[in-house]
């Protein structure tokens, strides 16, 4: 499993949760893929290239994400991003995004409910995102993604939560939002 499709889609949902007011600050994003053995099996050989990484090698890509605004760990076949969001972003009511393709979306809301149906290119795909927010502190979410992988629909399953952790964001640097290609 590549880590830059899991940060897109880690964005996406961060931007769902935006019709609610987001605190600015340090918030974590915890995503758990529903995997088939295959895949579960690469992502848990991913983890392990990380933890035997030379530590020089691994300070250089943790210090290359951190400049991104991304602290990212994988525990536990769980996709674990911490980011900080400033208070422009939180006044936007919008987390940044890392977009790695043209995306459109259909939101509809009642209450604390979000549904979203979502359109992608580059890499083509399309999907269904449900996300119940918990004030302007959190929301957990549930995230359905097909795509077409060697002439076969492939699905993904995600469920997750984003919390907010403080006012403070230590050395975790903002997100810098990316425009679309």
């Amino acid at each position: 499993m590549k880590l830059a499709p899991a940060l897109a889609l880690a964005g996406l949902l961060a931007g769902a949760a935006h019709a609610q007011t987001m605190k600015p600050g340090l918030w974590e994003f915890k995503q758990t893929p529903q995997l088939d053995p295959a895949r579960k099996a690469q992502m848990e050989q991913a983890q392990k290239a990380m933890e035997n990484m030379p530590a020089e090698q691994r300070q250089m890509m943790e210090k290359m994400m951190a400049q991104r605004g991304v602290n990212v760990s994988m525990s536990g076949g769980a996709i674990t991003i911490k980011t900080c969001i400033t208070k422009e972003q939180a006044e936007r009511n919008m987390a940044p995004m890392t977009h790695h393709g043209n995306c459109s979306q259909d939101v509809k809301r009642s209450g604390s409910t979000i549904q979203t149906h979502f359109v992608c290119t580059d890499p083509a795909s399309e999907g269904d995102a449900v996300v119940t927010l918990r004030g302007n502190e959190g929301f957990t979410n549930d995230v359905t993604v097909r795509h077409q992988r060697q002439g076969k629909t492939e699905t993904t399953k995600v469920s997750g939560e984003g919390r907010w952790l403080g006012s403070d964001c230590g050395t975790v640097q903002p997100m810098k939002d990316q425009a679309k290609p």
